[in-house]
C-alpha cells in the first residue's frame, strides 16, 4: 500500500499529523497549497509535465497517472497558456481546495486516513485525520532508511523530504544523534535542481503573502 502514495499523498500524511507537530501552528500555513505544488513534481517524475529552463511547466504526456487529482491538475495545466512555476503558485493560491480535496480523499479511499467529524468544546467543529494503516511511521522510516545510511536517495524521497524541509517539518521525526547525519545529507540535497523549483515555490508564495 505505501509503495502505492505519491509524494503529495505521503506529504499530506504527515502534515496531517498533528501528534508530532501539535505545538506547531505554522507548519499547517498553505499546506494544502505546497500539496497541489507537490503535484507538479509527482506529475515531472512520471513524466507528464516537464520544466523549461525558465521553469515554464510544459505539458509532455497526457495519458491517464490512474489517480484523479494528478489527472485533474494535467487538465488544468494542458487548457491553461503555458505558465512559469511561480505562476501556477498564483493561479493555485485562491484554487487549491479542489485538488487538496482530491488528494485527502484519495487516502481515504486507499484506507490509509480515516476522517472523524468532531467538536471543540462543543461548539467548534473540527476534523480528526486517523492514520489507520501506520503509514506515517513508514514514510518516516523509508526517510530515515535512504537519508541516514549510504546509498542513492530516490528522486521521490528527495522531492518529498524538501517539501518538508522548507515547511519546517522534518527535523521533529528524528532524534538529536540523527540531524547530525541528516543536516550533512540536506547540504547535498539541496545542490539538487528540485530544490531550485521548490525554493521558488516557497519565495512565490512568501512574495504573494507579502503583498509583491
Amino acid at each position: 500500500m505505501l509503495k502505492n502514495l505519491s509524494i503529495p499523498q505521503e506529504f499530506v500524511l504527515l502534515a496531517l499529523d498533528r501528534e508530532t507537530n501539535k505545538i506547531k501552528s505554522s507548519f499547517r500555513t498553505n499546506v494544502a497549497l505546497y500539496t497541489v505544488m507537490a503535484c507538479f513534481f509527482d506529475l515531472s517524475i512520471s513524466g507528464n509535465v516537464s520544466f523549461e529552463d525558465n521553469d515554464t511547466v510544459k505539458v509532455s504526456n497526457t495519458a491517464s497517472t490512474g489517480e484523479k487529482y494528478l489527472d485533474r491538475l494535467l487538465e488544468i495545466i494542458a487548457a491553461e497558456k503555458p505558465k512559469k512555476l511561480k505562476e501556477w503558485v498564483s493561479y493555485f493560491y485562491y484554487k487549491q481546495k479542489e485538488i487538496y480535496k482530491m488528494v485527502v480523499e484519495s487516502l481515504v479511499d486507499k484506507g490509509v486516513l480515516e476522517i472523524e467529524n468532531t467538536e471543540v468544546l462543543f461548539v467548534v467543529p473540527v476534523k480528526k485525520y486517523s492514520d489507520v494503516a501506520n503509514a506515517r511511521s513508514r514514510i518516516v522510516e523509508k526517510i530515515r532508511a535512504e537519508l541516514l545510511e549510504q546509498g542513492k536517495v530516490e528522486e521521490h524521497t528527495v522531492a518529498l523530504v524538501l517539501f518538508l524541509n522548507i515547511k519546517n517539518m522534518l527535523n521533529d521525526y528524528f532524534s538529536d544523534y540523527e540531524q547530525k547525519t541528516l543536516k550533512q545529507r540536506l547540504e547535498i540535497l539541496r545542490k539538487e535542481d528540485i530544490n531550485k523549483k521548490i525554493k521558488t515555490v516557497h519565495t512565490a508564495i512568501q512574495n504573494i503573502e507579502a503583498g509583491m
